[in-house]
């Protein structure tokens, strides 16, 4: 089963994106891994996009499983 969340390319429009992360289209910036649209200012401003957060926890289990 596959529940990754979905990355936002740079090139997507910025409403579009702030609909789809549930913010202002004034609050959606760059992700600093991979350059995809996040929530980069407010209150629920995030450095990096939640695709970016779910590969990085999807590894640490992967590897903790292996240990």
């Amino acid at each position: 089963m596959n529940d990754a969340p979905r990355r936002l390319p740079p090139d997507m429009d910025r409403a579009s994106a702030a609909m789809i992360l549930g913010c202002q289209p004034r609050q959606v910036g760059f992700c600093v891994r991979c350059r995809g649209l996040t929530v980069r200012y407010g209150a629920h401003a995030k450095l990096i996009c939640p695709w970016c957060h779910w590969k990085e926890t999807a590894t640490q289990k992967n590897g903790a499983k292996q240990d």
